[in-house]
């Protein structure tokens, strides 16, 4: 790293966030590793976002604002435009909506330090609700998809052994804000797709990890809030990002060598998933019949795949039936809360 240039480019990407910048942008200003700039990104915002991102550049030098003048569409694009600017050996992307413990950066940037050959490291998530109320961590998520407890202690592990064995079943990085990255590898990996609307952080990790290796620390880090004007909630209301999800399981099992097993339950936990979105879905009339034709597409897909399909389908509508009476009656919550402490491993209370 040449002198005089920071450690770590902190990249902060809002768009319509003004309600959280100050909780984030204090979270950013207080960590214990000082050395860093913090490139603020806004997209074509129209709430007060702009307000405060300049007010922060004019409290603290290391703040540089650079607005979107027409929205970009993408999360994804704005990571780019960020490395693009970012003079930094390191690169985290600082959700505009999360806040970081203040150790974040202090612990990431010594594990890249100590393992010149890891392209990512990243810490525990603490799952948050709009308000910042904490939910849970993300091992019960882990637990739950991998049904072992793996992210309850460090490791540092080959990036292919990672791809294959894990992120062929699951996003194993939940949320980008609580990873650092190398931006060497970054640039060489050419940043992430824009064209992608959910998933992309997903397939940008495996590109990342065909070029290195990846750390993790259990520390709880990052606070990861969940809640509806998410991309992730947004992007769920058409079956689209299904599209995704079978590209990223076709790519991994045409460029490595996962086993037999775990693509066949990476392909069925996409159509489990599938299955239960459609009923979340958005089914408005401007957008129906697009919906239909990406739906069905999915459905002969997922059918060859996993033709139990054809029986979950009206089982899963059955269920959510079921589960809008328990709502009208007041039972849904109770019920959740008991069957939760009977089959800890099969009902997870908040999910993203």
């Amino acid at each position: 790293m040449r002198k005089g240039k920071p450690k770590v480019s902190v990249i902060v990407p809002n768009y319509m966030h003004s309600a959280f910048l100050n909780k984030r942008l204090q979270s950013i200003d207080q960590q214990s590793f000082q050395n860093f700039e913090v490139i603020l990104l806004d997209d074509a915002s129209i709430d007060k976002s702009e307000e405060i991102l300049i007010s922060w550049t004019k409290k603290n030098s290391k703040f540089k604002y650079f607005p979107n003048k027409k929205n970009s569409g993408s999360t994804f694009s704005q990571w780019n435009k960020g490395a693009e600017i970012a003079e930094g050996e390191y690169l985290w992307i600082a959700e505009s909506d999360d806040w970081a413990d203040p150790f974040l950066l202090e612990k990431l940037v010594l594990q890249l330090d100590n393992n010149p050959n890891a392209s990512i490291a990243f810490g525990q998530s603490m799952l948050i609700n709009k308000v910042g109320d904490e939910l849970h961590n993300f091992n019960i998520h882990y637990n739950y998809i991998f049904k072992n407890d793996r992210w309850q202690r460090a490791y540092i592990n080959n990036g292919i052994h990672e791809i294959e064995n894990y992120m062929i079943l699951h996003n194993v990085i939940p949320n980008a804000s609580a990873a650092l990255f190398r931006k060497s590898t970054y640039e060489k990996v050419g940043g992430a797709s824009k064209k992608w609307k959910l998933n992309g952080d997903w397939m940008f990790y495996i590109k990342m990890l065909e070029h290195g290796e990846i750390c993790y620390i259990p520390d709880t880090i990052n606070y990861f809030r969940v809640h509806n004007d998410t991309q992730r909630v947004l992007a769920n209301k058409n079956g689209y990002v299904y599209y995704e999800l079978l590209t990223i399981i076709d790519y991994i099992g045409s460029r490595h060598n996962p086993s037999n097993r775990l693509k066949k339950r990476a392909y069925s936990n996409i159509a489990s998933w599938w299955v239960h979105s459609i009923y979340r879905q958005s089914w408005a009339k401007e957008k129906r019949n697009e919906n239909i034709k990406v739906n069905f597409k999915l459905f002969k897909r997922f059918i060859f795949i996993r033709p139990i399909t054809l029986v979950h389908i009206p089982y899963e509508g059955a269920v959510r039936l079921a589960v809008l009476i328990l709502t009208f009656f007041k039972l849904k919550e109770p019920i959740r809360r008991i069957l939760h402490k009977i089959f800890p491993n099969h009902f997870i209370p908040h999910s993203t």
